[in-house]
């Protein structure tokens, strides 16, 4: 079994809560009734947890009623099948994942240096990075890519905070030419006025940052005591990163480069005067 991004976050919330009590993984398994074998795999995600397993986990761990109806939701989510398997066969297990992470997300903090991030992408300028950095995708796929990347976006629709750090160099670019950057410019300036979406540019006169060479994604979900995971995607691998000294490494370097970073209103100030440019 692939471990789930719930399955992993539910098994994380439990394991917390078992080493604040003191049990080890074996202790806690002899207490509820099951080997410790299958704690383990329970703690990693890898096995699914029974609603009564879990009420005796509950239990034992005098895990607070709030919190446990939460994990006892995740239970029941992890292994739902997303809307995204309906695009199974042309998505790679990285692009999966970072929807998985996406899901149930409260807020994504992101930094690209070179691109608008997928989440704002339009459809014009998605498809331009989609063929040039697939140029051997069937036309079909690419319409099915493009349609599952919209179908991200409605996320931003549902509640979900987004900031967006990006280079200066991503809005100006002209990927697809000056008429599709434009459009994905104006579309930037709408969302960030509709939408509860923070966009800031670091300009092309900011000094070195710590995150000068990566592109990644930190993702916080709505329970605040939930870890926060970290997608970084590379051009030939992927990794998620969800151990708390990774994160605040990852935090520490969005920080760097947000303290570069134009403010939120002087960094749509300059995507307008990039737009007048391309007229």
């Amino acid at each position: 079994m692939r471990p789930t991004v719930r399955s992993r976050r539910l098994g994380t919330r439990l394991g917390t809560y078992r080493q604040q009590s003191g049990l080890s993984g074996t202790e806690l398994a002899t207490r509820i009734g099951i080997h410790q074998g299958s704690w383990s795999k329970i703690e990693s995600g890898k096995a699914k947890i029974s609603p009564n397993v879990l009420t005796r986990t509950v239990d034992v761990l005098d895990i607070p009623a709030e919190v446990a109806a939460h994990l006892e939701a995740l239970r029941r989510k992890a292994d739902e099948p997303g809307w995204w398997q309906d695009y199974g066969d042309i998505l790679s297990e990285a692009v999966q994942m970072l929807i998985e992470l996406e899901a149930d997300a409260s807020w994504i903090r992101t930094f690209e240096g070179q691109v608008i991030p997928g989440v704002l992408q339009t459809r014009d300028y998605a498809e331009r990075i989609i063929t040039a950095g697939s140029p051997h995708m069937r036309a079909a796929d690419i319409d099915r890519y493009l349609e599952l990347r919209m179908r991200r976006q409605k996320r931003l629709n549902e509640g979900l905070r987004l900031t967006a750090i990006v280079g200066e160099s991503a809005i100006r670019q002209q990927i697809g030419g000056p008429a599709i950057l434009c459009e994905q410019l104006r579309h930037i300036a709408r969302v960030v006025r509709e939408r509860d979406v923070t966009v800031q540019v670091v300009p092309f006169t900011a000094d070195a940052h710590a995150a000068l060479c990566d592109s990644f994604v930190i993702i916080q979900w709505p329970d605040e005591t939930d870890p926060e995971a970290v997608y970084v995607d590379g051009v030939t691998s992927w990794t998620v990163h969800e151990r708390g000294g990774v994160v605040r490494s990852y935090l520490h370097a969005l920080a760097s480069v947000q303290s570069q970073a134009l403010a939120p209103r002087d960094s749509l100030d300059l995507i307008h005067d990039v737009i007048k440019d391309l007229r």
